[in-house]
């Protein structure tokens, strides 16, 4: 259910950058950077960001990111951010765990709020997102059960057991962005939140913490 939705929502985020990418700037727009009061170097800052993270990381590992980022209102105090990520879990014990590092893949759509506009310098900004999550979850278990008795068994070589897993929660983020030129920004990211479901082939399981955070570049246009 939860990739389905997850399948669902990509051509959306692919459809909406391709269309913000192809957008000129238009009357409308202007006031929005008019509303920057005298920086000059603020008013030439666009509201459309591409970014990358090269290092993230989330509750199941470490990995990086793509995303986009637009400005809703004209004073730069709303935005949209999509961005979609993709983490591996590094410290399985090669050994014990056949050296499986479990891809994880999250599509997490969410609204920035920056409380004094995102035009600026230095800015900070906070808001819920959606996450979608989609992968893979290996586990070690150290016992088996006889089929004769209930009684469990411990056996001296430990096995694992790989299974898909699928998440949908919400979060909440933290951000802070760096603009030190007209067109490159950097960031700061943090956000924590729960999962309302949460699947190991097909079977719920319980409520889960999530967590993501990574430093990132963009180029706003």
């Amino acid at each position: 259910m939860i990739r389905k939705i997850a399948f669902a929502l990509l051509p959306l985020f692919l459809a909406t950058a391709s269309m913000a990418q192809e957008k000129t700037e238009t009357e409308e727009d202007a006031p929005a950077k008019s509303g920057c009061g005298s920086s000059s170097s603020c008013c030439k800052n666009g509201n459309k960001v591409w970014y990358v993270s090269p290092i993230k990381f989330t509750e199941n590992g470490v990995g990086f990111e793509l995303g986009y980022e637009r400005g809703i209102d004209k004073g730069g105090i709303v935005a949209y951010n999509l961005p979609l990520v993709a983490t591996f879990n590094l410290a399985h014990d090669e050994l014990n765990m056949g050296n499986k590092q479990d891809a994880m893949v999250y599509f997490m759509p969410g609204i920035k709020f920056y409380p004094t506009s995102a035009y600026g310098k230095v800015k900070y900004a906070l808001g819920p997102s959606l996450v979608i999550g989609v992968g893979q979850q290996t586990d070690r278990y150290d016992y088996y059960i006889n089929p004769f008795t209930t009684y469990p068994y411990p056996v001296s070589n430990h096995g694992y057991v790989t299974r898909d897993k699928e998440l949908l929660g919400v979060m909440i983020n933290n951000s802070l962005n760096i603009n030190p030129s007209d067109h490159f920004t950097l960031g700061l990211d943090f956000g924590f939140g729960f999962t309302y479901i949460n699947m190991l082939d097909g079977v719920t399981q319980n409520m889960k913490g999530l967590v993501q955070g990574g430093f990132k570049m963009g180029y706003r246009l």
